[in-house]
């Protein structure tokens, strides 16, 4: 059976690293998209154990699942702005902070806080730039009504995203700019706007001037960021499946769709039931960046298919090329020098993000 094993030695050595580079600031654990593939519960175990108690989520359903699952003091901050009942009924309930990016969402969450006759704690979102939820800089009069007005709502922290720290320092100290002239006007005004946050995995470890009071980590625990560089990181899942099959193909035969691949002697080889629908050879989509961004792209993936890259996956601690396309729920293999049997294992190197609901072991 196929599993994603997740390294914990390795995890543990890149939580010390982000804390390392965060200095004295505090850290939150973002744990959306299933604890970024590592596993809600395992990930938020893992990171208390070494001493990260804040974590931060989108789906309400995530964070209700940590609180009956022994997570009832630890801080849980849901970065959705939203008027849904439901979801505001649940941030209440199970004392959670909300996100407040709207006027709309701010009057919802203190009409329900008011209606259990509660206050709730609650960060504002600055949009600075990415376009989702949070308040533009020119409305800074409505944040400051609701840092005075809302009754029923205690506003203990205020923060933005960076929407390219992975590649761009010039907008990333843009968007710094924006938001620090928006904290700037409150304290003119005699408002301290609480915990002040921004950094994520890529502006942690690129830059020195946007750690403020927190940092908000997710991807830099995988040990994959969007930006060039490792940092020190390691990545910390492998899928490791065992070997289906193994036969010899005469000279001449195709491998895989479109029979791109064929072999010039007689070659073994083994099948894996790992492909693409397990998160293997899948990567994130490039159609959202930039034209420079696409037209880089568009030249390295024509170098790549200039050269035809090899790619490989291990198995009894050789490197095993991949032969021919990976398929939906299969992968070939080259292991005509490799002693290997049916039932060995092989390993993938994947991002865990990407694996769906493949099963998780922590080795």
């Amino acid at each position: 059976m196929k599993t994603l094993q997740i390294n914990k030695n390795k995890l543990k050595a890149n939580v010390a690293k982000v804390r390392d580079r965060a200095g004295n600031v505090l850290v939150y654990g973002v744990l959306k998209g299933n604890g970024y593939g590592l596993g809600l519960l395992e990930m938020a175990e893992l990171l208390r154990s070494e001493g990260i108690i804040r974590f931060a989520l989108t789906d309400v359903e995530d964070a209700v699942t940590l609180r009956e699952n022994g997570f009832q003091n630890e801080e849980i901050l849901m970065m959705r702005s939203t008027t849904e009942p439901e979801f505001i009924e649940k941030i209440v309930t199970y004392n959670l902070i909300g996100t407040i990016g709207s006027q709309d969402a701010a009057l919802a969450l203190n009409g329900i806080a008011d209606k259990h006759k509660t206050v709730v704690e609650a960060h504002i979102k600055i949009d600075t730039g990415m376009g989702r939820y949070g308040f533009v800089p020119g409305e800074i009069d409505k944040i400051i009504s609701f840092y005075k007005h809302l009754s029923n709502v205690a506003l203990t922290g205020i923060y933005t995203h960076f929407y390219s720290a992975w590649n761009s320092e010039k907008i990333t100290r843009h968007q710094v700019e924006l938001f620090e002239g928006v904290i700037e006007k409150l304290r003119q005004k005699g408002i301290e706007p609480g915990l002040v946050h921004a950094a994520n995995s890529s502006a942690l470890f690129r830059f020195d001037f946007c750690r403020f009071d927190a940092v908000r980590i997710g991807s830099a625990f995988t040990g994959r960021m969007a930006t060039k560089g490792s940092y020190g990181l390691q990545n910390v899942a492998q899928i490791a499946c065992p070997i289906a099959e193994i036969r010899w193909l005469p000279k001449g035969s195709t491998v895989g769709y479109a029979g791109v691949y064929r072999t010039r002697e007689a070659r073994r080889i083994a099948v894996i039931p790992v492909g693409y629908c397990d998160g293997f050879c899948v990567e994130k989509s490039h159609d959202s960046y930039r034209y420079r961004d696409a037209i880089r792209y568009m030249l390295s993936e024509f170098k790549r298919g200039l050269i035809r890259k090899k790619m490989y996956v291990t198995v009894n601690g050789t490197n095993a090329r991949i032969i021919g396309h990976v398929g939906m729920v299969n992968t070939t293999i080259d292991v005509t020098d490799i002693d290997c049997s049916p039932g060995d294992m092989a390993y993938f190197d994947v991002n865990p993000l990407l694996t769906g609901s493949i099963k998780r072991t922590y080795v």
